[in-house]
């Protein structure tokens, strides 16, 4: 084959190929409503190349000249499905009607053929990102096959045309065509990865609590979440880099390295209000978990790790939460021991007081018996009316015991209610 010739038709498909990795940003492929779009435009932009491929011919050792026209169709077919093929066959069969000729009806039929080919490629292989090379050399064994026999349809001359021209169409089907798939392959994985990598990122800023990726070995910080600068109070780009130390104040510090040690060790060590640093100085209390992970010989540490406020004021509720209903139990079995020989007792002496004369000195010291029977009554049923826990101050030598009388009133708003 000439040289020239070849290197021009290789920069032919070569700009298809930097199209194709383009076309990426400037279109979403993975949306179901701009795909009809993205397969249009790949289809024609590759039936294009397939034109110029037509024009700019390769001229043999033999004196024959050939081109590359199914090369673009089989390849986009390949990666996008039948719909981008027919579209990228379309320019060439129109351009061949245009030549006119005794082999239209071949190069119509061969072109159309590749097409198909390509999108039966496509479906076995399960879709563009399932591509692999044994698909593409599949495609480039079946594509040479049909120009073998889309020579046959033009009989004898054909037959005799392609026996001298055979060895140029092999190398053209069972070389380019692969390496072809390769680089399109490549551009496809490589889109896979930023997409991982932005489905990634998205899933760790959404996370409620911070998440931070340290190197083991240099506590330097590799990444973080927007939880994780929320909580220090920095940017992501004043975070990256430092040394994950820093926020870890003495004797946290001592901790925090203990911790890492003992996880290559055994488990993943959880940490309860671990002392946590912000930029802006204030010492927070966290719960911390760490883990550390072993990639290409490489360790990194993952430390996850909240505001610990929540969970010590749900314990705080919930130790005041027990320590009203044992209060609750307590009262109620008082008031039930106190009151029946408190009833008995302020029965008789309600009787004693009715049957002694009235101003006598005896009268006196029963009434007064009554009305401390009376005040008992009321402080028992305090004890039955219980909804907090008040204890008074301390006077002297006496210690704080609970105010019964404050610990059974309502809360103000729920009073005013």
């Amino acid at each position: 084959m000439d040289l020239h010739h070849l290197l021009e038709a290789a920069g032919i498909v070569v700009a298809g190929v930097l199209f194709y990795s383009l076309a990426y940003g400037w279109f979403e492929p993975d949306d179901p409503r701009r795909r009809p779009l993205w397969v249009g435009v790949l289809g024609l932009a590759w039936g294009g190349i397939a034109v110029l491929l037509m024009i700019s011919r390769i001229e043999t050792s033999e004196g024959i000249s050939i081109d590359g026209r199914v090369i673009p169709v089989a390849i986009i077919g390949l990666f996008e499905g039948w719909g981008a093929g027919v579209l990228a066959a379309l320019p060439a069969v129109v351009y061949r009607i245009g030549l006119g000729g005794s082999g239209t009806v071949a190069g119509i039929v061969t072109v159309l053929a590749v097409a198909a080919a390509a999108g039966l490629a496509h479906r076995w292989a399960g879709g563009t990102t399932a591509v692999r090379s044994r698909h593409a050399l599949a495609l480039a064994a079946a594509t040479f096959l049909i120009q073998f026999a889309g020579f046959g349809l033009l009989g004898e001359r054909g037959r005799t045309m392609f026996a001298r021209v055979w060895p140029s169409y092999l190398g053209l089907t069972m070389i380019g065509l692969p390496a072809l798939a390769f680089l399109m392959a490549t551009i496809v994985e490589r889109r896979g990865l930023a997409q991982e990598r932005e489905r990634f990122r998205a899933v760790l800023d959404g996370a409620t609590d911070a998440i931070r990726i340290v190197d083991a070995d240099t506590h330097a910080i590799l990444d973080c979440n927007r939880a994780d600068c929320e909580l220090s109070g920095l940017s992501r780009e004043q975070i990256l880099g430092r040394d994950s130390r820093s926020f870890w104040p003495s004797p946290a510090a001592t901790a925090v390295a203990e911790e890492a040690g003992a996880d290559r060790k055994a488990g993943v060590p959880r940490t309860q209000a671990a002392l946590f640093e912000t930029a802006a100085g204030r010492v927070l209390s966290v719960d911390c978990a760490r883990r550390t992970v072993e990639y290409r010989h490489h360790r990194y540490e993952i430390v996850i790790f909240r505001d610990a406020a929540e969970r010590l004021a749900g314990e705080d509720a919930r130790r005041e939460a027990a320590s009203l209903r044992s209060v609750n139990l307590l009262a109620q079995a008082a008031a039930h021991e106190i009151n029946n020989p408190l009833a008995v007792i302020a029965g008789y002496v309600q009787m004693l007081e009715d049957r002694l004369p009235p101003g006598t000195e005896e009268s006196h010291w029963a009434h007064n018996c009554r009305n401390a029977a009376a005040r008992i009554r009321d402080a028992v049923a305090r004890l039955s009316r219980i909804v907090r826990v008040e204890a008074t101050h301390p006077t002297g030598t006496l210690p704080p015991i609970l105010d019964t009388r404050r610990s059974s009133e309502k809360p103000r708003d729920d009073a005013g209610r």
